[in-house]
């Protein structure tokens, strides 16, 4: 399967949000379809679970973080 930037971009901020580990990541790209999706639901979903909240890393430290893994070569 070939990702879009897009989408490999919003596969690592969801795997950097706090509370994702790799079973809920997966669950949330069956549930939802894509990562970009499963993100725009998490706030909703964290309303109705009655927590506080999932914390969503900010655009800008995935953004360093891409950056720094095409540095050296790196692949998602």
């Amino acid at each position: 399967m070939t990702l879009t930037d897009a989408e490999r971009f919003a596969r690592l901020r969801l795997a950097r949000t706090d509370q994702i580990g790799p079973v809920t990541f997966r669950q949330l790209l069956e549930r939802f379809g894509s990562a970009g999706r499963a993100l725009e639901a998490l706030p909703d979903l964290t309303r109705r679970g009655g927590t506080h909240g999932h914390a969503i890393p900010p655009v800008d430290d995935i953004a360093a973080e891409m950056e720094a893994g095409e540095r050296i070569g790196a692949r998602l």
